[in-house]
């Protein structure tokens, strides 16, 4: 190898690792004193580089939360696809179920980087630069979009209908919608009915609502213990009125992480 192809290398490597050393400075100042505190300051110190350097590899702090922000959105959704591979083949119940879980697992154990995704993609968003979501339409839309072909080939196997009309305010929507999620997933039939998308966005509704109040201790006050038990449980009959929209149940091959897998019982979020 020349010494300038070795150059290159070791360049491309070196900015790799300054990279990866940002991101992870990143998350860890979140975790500490929320997002006021990643500031492009602290995170050049945490990398050893100098705050100019920083600049190099990230012209502003709203570009360096941006791809810290589609780090931490893509460690969320390859978490949620893991657990839909860990299911036995063709059970979409256990798909459905699976998925929710390692969201939540994953959320409750990481609830400033689930603030970022929330917050700061808002506002990241506002000032005209998207931050994520392949199929668009709002943060976190990556992950629910995740249950869109399960319930979709349901659908195509006669085993769930659709045949009321959506309400006329929310067609075009749903619609737009549909036709985000088809891009996605083109293996997808093509005739899904707009009753079958909205579904979809109610069971996402009502996951996320129970996810933030369990993340923002609308639960348990934030110097109470975490009821795990009791939001578990919560979790578990939320998941069976949504697997109902859909004509499935919980399935008893379901392979699930515990819902507080990385917090001990009592331990505050």
């Amino acid at each position: 190898m020349s010494s300038t192809a070795e150059s290159l290398t070791q360049r491309e490597r070196h900015r790799q690792e300054v990279l990866s050393g940002a991101i992870a400075a990143a998350r860890r100042l979140l975790a500490e004193g929320g997002l006021e505190s990643v500031t492009m300051l602290a995170v050049s110190r945490a990398v050893g580089i100098t705050g100019p350097a920083l600049y190099r590899y990230f012209p502003s702090r709203s570009d360096l939360l941006r791809v810290t922000y589609r780090h931490v959105l893509d460690e969320l959704v390859a978490r949620v696809r893991e657990a839909a591979a860990r299911q036995p083949a063709g059970d979409r119940a256990a798909e459905l179920h699976a998925m929710t879980y390692a969201m939540f697992a994953w959320c409750v154990a990481n609830p400033s980087e689930f603030d970022l995704l929330l917050g700061a993609g808002l506002r990241l968003a506002e000032e005209g630069a998207p931050v994520g979501g392949e199929v668009g339409g709002g943060t976190f839309n990556e992950v629910a979009a995740l249950m869109f072909p399960p319930v979709a080939a349901q659908w195509a196997d006669g085993a769930v209908q659709f045949d009321k009309s959506v309400p006329l305010g929310l067609e075009a929507d749903l619609a737009a919608r549909r036709d985000r999620l088809l891009a996605v997933f083109p293996d997808a039939p093509r005739d899904v009915p707009l009753g079958l998308v909205a579904a979809v966005r109610v069971a996402w509704q009502r996951t996320f609502g129970l996810l933030c109040m369990a993340v923002y201790h609308h639960i348990t006050g934030p110097d109470e213990p975490v009821r795990r038990d009791y939001i578990t449980a919560l979790l578990d009959d939320l998941i069976a009125r949504n697997l109902l929209l859909f004509g499935m149940e919980p399935s008893p091959g379901v392979v699930l992480e515990p819902a507080f897998a990385d917090m001990a019982e009592g331990e505050p979020t």
